[in-house]
Order: C-alpha cells, then structure tokens, then sequence
C-alpha cells in the first residue's frame, strides 16, 4: 500500500481542508457536521419551527462534505506566495488553479514536494 507523503490542514476555498498529497495526485476534503451539531439540529429544529426542520436536520450526514482530486500529470506549475499570517501554495492545473492556505514555515516543503513530483526528480514519483 502505498504511503502519502505529506498531511496538512490548510484552507481551500476559504473553509477548512484535510490535504493528502500523494506521489500521483493531489487530495483534499471539507469536514461536514459531526454529531453533536446534527442532535443541536434536531433540537432546534423541535424548539422552533418544527416537524419540517426536524427532518430536514435527520438525513444522515458525512463526516466529509466533499472530496476533491488533482492528478499530478495535470499539474502544470506550483507557486507560492505570502497571504497575510499564512502563504497561499498555488497549484495550476490547466485553468484551475488551487491555493493552499498554510504556515509560512511548511510552505516551502509543500511547494517543493510538489514542484518535485511534477517534475519526477523525488523519488516516489511515478516513472
């Protein structure tokens, strides 16, 4: 199985991010509500409005909103930039380009890892 090679918690999008970065790609997810803020739900939803809201707040919920990928073949450059108390790791694919929000200290180390693994001079890059 294959290992990743760097975890961080970033901002993405302006919401908070798990980034997983592979030797092939790129991932990231948005945590959802955890249980506690759906039974605060629930009971809102009973003290105010009601039955409506009530099963509105019911459907089940996933610990992650959404998952995202990025294939490290599309990566065309990755750039890094001082954003106020954090630096912004842009990484461009084609016409999207994607910002990681994270301290100034592992942006340097992120934005190598990647600009390594595009290039294929790491050694866990893909041949």
């Amino acid at each position: 199985m294959m290992e990743p090679l760097a975890r961080f918690e970033s901002h993405v999008a302006g919401r908070n991010a798990r980034v997983v970065v592979w030797p092939d790609r790129i991932e990231w997810s948005q945590p959802g509500r955890t249980k506690v803020a759906n039974v605060l739900l629930v009971i809102l939803a009973v003290y105010t409005v009601g039955i409506t809201l009530l099963f509105r707040a019911c459907r089940p919920r996933f610990k992650e909103q959404g998952r995202q990928m990025l294939a490290m073949r599309a990566v065309q450059s990755v750039a890094a930039q001082r954003d106020g108390l954090h630096t912004a790791v842009a990484v461009v694919a084609g016409a999207t380009t994607i910002s990681f929000r994270v301290p100034h200290g592992q942006a340097e180390q992120i934005e190598a890892l990647v600009r390594d693994l595009v290039l294929g001079t790491h050694p866990a890059a893909p041949r």
